[in-house]
């Protein structure tokens, strides 16, 4: 009898073995099963992921908290490219340092995302470096960013729509098997981006200044969406460090009028926002351009970013 126990016991336990390891092996296959789509930053990475839902495997290249347009390659992100079905780029110049990964890998399902879509200009602001005498400044250096193209289009709802049906084409065309969960999920979050278009207009339509000076050039396509007025950036680039000339022109022009709020970034250093807050006896806010996956909330959406921009522009633009 104590034989019998025990000879019932083992094979209950192979049993329960046997049926962990199929769990296990079944959950590998399916992760392998899973086409893998790799996008080169958060608003792409965030939109796949949507669309995908769990019938693709996305990965975004760009970390949290770094710079989509330009990183440092690692052999980790080389394989990644090459074990690829699809890659997806932004273009416009923001994310080429991934199209010459794929190249070097030579990954040819290369998607670009902007395709379709009229770029702007940089263009120079009401103050501007660009606007500014060129006196004390590089003109080898000004001249070509001046012809640089904006390309911070998915910070517009209505361009991100565009966006959005590009990508659900090119995960349908690599899983046509998963085509009609690829286009409910598509109507549902189109019909949230529109929302979101409704949510700004209502938000931004009766504001009482529409004036705003950014830390970032990236708002042009949003706030001429809106019809709000960038009339001063810090810094048009990335690391493209003002003059102290063209500091104290926006500080006076914030000053003549009667601005308070700067809005920095939440993911950059607001240091030199700060300094010209002291200067106007005002403050700092932060606006979102939604670049790169945000270290302090990874898991947050473009949708949530984007109404907490709703937000934030909404209450600083209504006070006197």
């Amino acid at each position: 009898m104590p034989y019998n126990r025990f000879a019932f016991f083992v094979l209950l336990v192979l049993a329960l073995l046997c049926g962990l390891g199929c769990d296990r092996s079944d959950q590998r296959n399916e992760a392998i099963d899973r086409l893998l789509v790799v996008t080169s930053f958060f608003p792409l990475y965030d939109f796949a992921r949507v669309l995908g839902g769990d019938d693709f495997d996305v990965v975004c290249l760009t970390p949290p908290g770094g710079d989509p347009h330009s990183m440092d390659v690692s052999p980790r992100m080389a394989k990644t490219v090459a074990d690829a079905q699809l890659v997806i780029l932004l273009g416009f110049g923001l994310d080429s340092w991934v199209k010459k990964l794929c190249d070097s890998e030579f990954q040819e399902h290369v998607s670009i995302a902007s395709l379709g879509l009229t770029p702007r200009k940089v263009e120079a602001t009401a103050l501007s470096e660009f606007s500014l005498s060129t006196k004390g400044h590089d003109q080898s250096k000004t001249v070509p960013e001046i012809a640089d193209v904006d390309p911070h289009v998915w910070l517009d709802p209505i361009l991100a729509q565009h966006i959005v049906e590009r990508i659900a084409d090119e995960l349908i065309s690599i899983g046509p098997q998963h085509r009609e969960s690829v286009l409910e999920r598509r109507r549902a979050f189109l019909g949230q981006l529109e929302e979101l278009h409704n949510e700004f207009e209502t938000k931004l339509k009766n504001v009482t200044r529409r004036e705003v000076v950014t830390f970032h050039g990236a708002f042009a396509y949003l706030f001429t969406r809106y019809q709000l007025d960038t009339v001063g950036v810090v810094e048009h680039f990335p690391g493209d460090e003002p003059s102290a000339m063209y500091l104290r022109q926006l500080v006076d022009l914030m000053r003549t009028l009667g601005m308070r709020v700067i809005f920095a970034e939440p993911q950059l250093p607001d240091r030199p926002a700060q300094v010209i807050a002291w200067e106007i006896g005002g403050r700092v806010e932060r606006l979102d351009p939604c670049e790169t996956i945000l270290p302090n909330a990874p898991h947050a959406t473009y949708l949530e970013r984007q109404r907490a921009n709703i937000e934030t522009l909404g209450r600083v633009l209504k006070e006197p």
